[in-house]
């Protein structure tokens, strides 16, 4: 990645943990696509339900050569007991997923190279 990531906690305190646990999933992200430009995660404490604990929100934005991902993680009623590490983990799988999706839309664009001129 050309630029370090950007990590920024709404609503609670930083958790070194969680950064790099965080970090550890963008390098995934990298390995996956070594032409990201740049990410930033902003991870926010969406309240705390007294059944369901606390719920955390999750935004990732990815830069790309002209391009840009954009995932939401958003905290479902339904969902019981998902600390951040599984929050983050929804998220970065949405983001594997899009950036896959965009690979593959690049591939299909992408000219052939190695074919023989007339």
């Amino acid at each position: 990645m050309k630029t370090p990531l950007q990590l920024t906690f709404r609503s609670m305190e930083h958790s070194d943990a969680l950064a790099a646990h965080l970090q550890q999933r963008v390098d995934q992200l990298d390995h996956l696509f070594n032409g990201i430009i740049s990410c930033h995660v902003v991870i926010e404490l969406d309240g705390h339900h007294h059944r369901h604990g606390d719920r955390y929100k999750f935004s990732i934005n990815v830069g790309l050569p002209g391009h840009e991902l954009l995932v939401n993680h958003l905290p479902k009623e339904d969902r019981e007991l998902e600390n951040a590490y599984a929050a983050a983990d929804r998220a970065f799988d949405e983001a594997d997923r899009q950036l896959a999706d965009w690979l593959g839309r690049r591939r299909e664009h992408r000219p052939e190279t190695g074919a023989p001129q007339k």
